[in-house]
């Protein structure tokens, strides 16, 4: 049992060594673990200013032979994205605004409008588009609207006024409310009041009853409540 002694100590001696220098070596990893995380973010950080720069930068007017030279700005990259619509002939009005909305929403100027909207063209419209710029190119997004209006939107001598004010609910109140929203959108010089008061009109008998005797102030209110009261 004494010879073993030596031996066992030898052998704990050789078990610290061999621990104090796994400790010595996982510090060491530790720290370049560390060092090389902290480059990581920095040039991470470094990347998103680079393309926050590249994406929001704004050009500045010049000076050339003592006048100035303002240059637009690019397009501003936000962080939603949007789909620019299509159209193919339907619904004209309704393009329009989402396509208006688009463009309010990225800053697109006038001159780019008309180039975005040619190539988001689909069937019939893009052979009229074709014809329209080979005969009478159009030279702004204003001109080019009204064109679309006239050639596929609601007829010129249709009356929306009139459509509306003779609209009643055959359907359901949601379909009702749609069909009233669509003529309303194209009616201008009516107050508010004149709108709810024709949506009012429209309701049938029962549901009119019990909606008008809540007197609701909004339009909005008013096909809530008569939902509510078709049920």
């Amino acid at each position: 049992m004494a010879e073993s002694t030596p031996v066992i100590k030898e052998l704990q001696e050789n078990v610290q060594r061999n621990a104090t220098a796994i400790d010595t070596i996982q510090a060491e990893m530790q720290r370049e673990f560390r060092r090389a995380e902290a480059a990581n973010a920095e040039r991470f950080t470094l990347m998103h200013e680079a393309l926050d720069a590249l994406l929001y930068r704004k050009t500045t007017p010049e000076s050339h032979h003592g006048g100035s030279n303002s240059v637009r700005s690019p397009f501003q990259v936000r962080s939603v994205k949007l789909d620019f619509p299509r159209f193919d002939g339907n619904d004209v009005l309704n393009w329009i605004f989402k396509a208006e909305q688009f463009f309010d929403y990225h800053n697109t100027p006038d001159e780019d409008r008309l180039m975005i909207s040619s190539v988001h063209l689909d069937h019939d419209v893009v052979p009229w588009f074709q014809m329209n710029q080979r005969s009478h190119p159009f030279r702004s997004w204003q001109e080019f609207t009204r064109a679309l209006e006239m050639d596929f939107g609601p007829s010129a001598y249709e009356s929306p006024r009139e459509a509306l004010f003779k609209l009643t609910q055959t359907h359901s109140v949601a379909d009702y409310y749609k069909e009233f929203n669509a003529l309303a959108n194209r009616v201008h010089g009516l107050s508010n009041e004149a709108f709810l008061d024709c949506f009012l009109s429209g309701l049938t008998g029962d549901i009119r009853r019990d909606v008008v005797a809540m007197e609701p102030a909004t339009l909005p209110r008013a096909f809530a409540l008569a939902k509510l009261f078709e049920q």
